[in-house]
């Protein structure tokens, strides 16, 4: 009978996870498991997106619908310096104490959590913060069927407009001026288009009253303004879209 059970367990694991990881904890499958559970989800497919410090899975449910879910390095120690910088250096978490690298990444998958739901309810374009289960992160899906949306820089030429320029540029006046918030590092890797301009991977957003906040605002300016100058479009000055901001250097 026992056998019995660890069989048909094992025949719903694979089902569950139609391409397993082998960069995946035990931890990270049972987490995956439950969120599967609570979500109604009936498999997680291969990654479609792979950076430095996470993995990001498409996740159908039993009806069809599509979850992003963002699973955090636990191991990493590659970019734990970053982390703790614009963790510590962010007003909201200056209180949080960690000892070890795993709390570090479950509070970097929180911080992603929060400031995907300030934004959200401010009126930004991000994928809407569904949960956060340590590591793990589920987000709404952007795209169609498990096929991701393409980001800005992959866009053909003739699609990258004037239009799109003045969408980013009114996205990060929302960011700023009603959630409060500096994406820190906005270029064209981390915004998605699809029906309209979404702004992805804000884990390291900083709230603009922190520090260096107001550094990090022109950095982004000048790399949205160097991304589409490059491609022909005529740009606003950083300085008349801080005015616009409200922000005075």
């Amino acid at each position: 009978m026992f056998e019995k059970k660890k069989v048909e367990k094992r025949r719903k694991d694979e089902d569950l996870f139609k391409v397993v990881d082998s960069t995946l904890s035990p931890r990270t499958y049972v987490l995956l498991e439950e969120i599967a559970s609570k979500l109604n989800i009936d498999y997680y497919l291969g990654a479609i997106s792979s950076g430095k410090e996470a993995k990001v899975y498409p996740a159908k449910t039993v009806d069809g619908k599509y979850y992003a879910v963002k699973i955090y390095y636990i191991s990493t120690s590659a970019s734990k310096r970053a982390i703790q910088k614009y963790t510590f250096g962010d007003k909201r978490f200056e209180d949080i104490k960690v000892t070890n690298t795993r709390q570090l990444i479950i509070t970097w998958a929180r911080k992603e959590f929060k400031n995907l739901s300030i934004m959200y309810d401010s009126g930004v374009n991000v994928p809407k913060p569904v949960l956060v289960e340590e590591n793990i992160l589920v987000m709404d899906f952007i795209g169609e069927n498990g096929n991701r949306a393409p980001l800005l820089k992959e866009l053909s030429e003739d699609e990258i407009t004037k239009d799109l320029y003045d969408e980013v540029i009114s996205q990060l006046e929302i960011m700023v001026n009603k959630a409060k918030l500096v994406h820190g590092d906005l270029s064209e890797y981390n915004i998605m288009v699809w029906d309209k301009v979404y702004i992805i991977d804000v884990s390291q957003a900083i709230s603009i009253e922190s520090e260096n906040a107001i550094d990090l605002l022109i950095r982004d300016i000048e790399n949205m303004n160097r991304f589409f100058s490059s491609k022909g479009i005529e740009v606003y000055p950083t300085e008349d879209i801080l005015k616009r901001l409200n922000i005075t250097k």
